[in-house]
C-alpha cells in the first residue's frame, strides 16, 4: 500500500533580509536602527572610537542575528480526514524547504503531501469531543446571553437539550463562562458554581 503521494510542488522566490552587500549600503542610522531592533547592546556597537570598525561589527552582528535567508517553518497540518471503515486517517500536510546554494539563498519548495496512517479509538474519541464542542458554542451563539444570570437559568439551557450527564456538564460549563465575563461588571453578581451534582438532581 501506497502510504505518501506528493498532491502539489510549488518553486517560489521568498523575500529575506539585507545581506551583506545592502547592509554596506546603509548610513549609520539605519545600522542602528536595525541593532536596536534586533536587541544588540548598545554598548558592543559603542565600544570603539572607531566608525569603521563599529560599523563591520554592527554589519556583522546583524547577519548574525538576522541572515539573508527566510526562517525555518514547521510542517503545517493542512487537513486530516478520517476512514473509519478501514481504521485509517490521511493527513495533508504542507512542507517549505529553502535551497541554499553557496551559502546563498536561491530559492524554496513548497511541498503538499498527504500520508495514510492508522486512526486510533482515541482520535475517533477526541474528534467526537471537539464536534461536541462546537456544536455546543455554536448552539450559545445564537442565544441571547444577557437573559442568563443565575445558576438555575444556566442548568436550565444545559439540561433541556443535553442528552448524557457528560453532555450536560459541558454545556453548563460553557455558558457559565460566558455569563460570568457577561456579568464581570455588575457588583452583585454571584458567580455560579456548576457541579457534577447539580446536574444529576436538576
Amino acid at each position: 500500500m501506497n502510504n505518501y503521494k506528493v498532491i502539489s510542488s510549488d518553486k517560489i522566490v521568498l523575500e529575506v533580509p539585507p545581506d551583506e552587500n545592502i547592509l554596506k549600503t546603509y548610513n549609520k542610522e539605519e545600522l542602528l536602527k536595525e541593532c536596536i531592533r534586533l536587541n544588540v547592546p548598545r554598548e558592543q556597537y559603542e565600544a570603539s572610537n572607531d566608525e569603521d570598525k563599529n560599523r563591520i561589527f554592527m554589519i556583522n552582528e546583524i547577519l548574525r542575528l538576522n541572515p539573508p535567508i527566510p526562517k525555518n517553518e514547521k510542517p503545517t497540518l493542512i487537513d486530516s480526514e478520517y476512514d473509519e471503515s478501514t481504521m485509517t486517517k490521511t493527513n495533508t500536510m504542507k512542507y517549505v524547504k529553502h535551497i541554499i546554494n553557496n551559502g546563498k539563498y536561491s530559492h524554496s519548495i513548497i511541498n503538499t503531501e498527504s500520508y495514510k496512517l492508522p486512526l486510533t479509538q482515541k482520535e475517533l474519541a477526541n474528534r467526537d469531543k471537539e464536534n461536541l464542542l462546537n456544536n455546543i458554542r455554536n448552539e450559545i451563539n445564537l442565544i441571547n446571553v444577557d437573559e442568563y444570570k443565575t445558576k438555575d437559568d444556566i442548568l436550565r439551557f444545559a439540561c433541556e437539550n443535553g442528552k448524557s450527564s457528560g453532555e450536560k456538564y459541558r454545556r453548563a460549563c460553557i455558558l457559565n463562562q460566558l455569563v460570568i465575563e457577561n456579568m464581570k461588571n455588575n457588583k452583585n453578581f454571584v458567580r455560579p458554581r456548576i457541579t457534577h451534582y447539580d446536574i444529576s438532581v436538576y
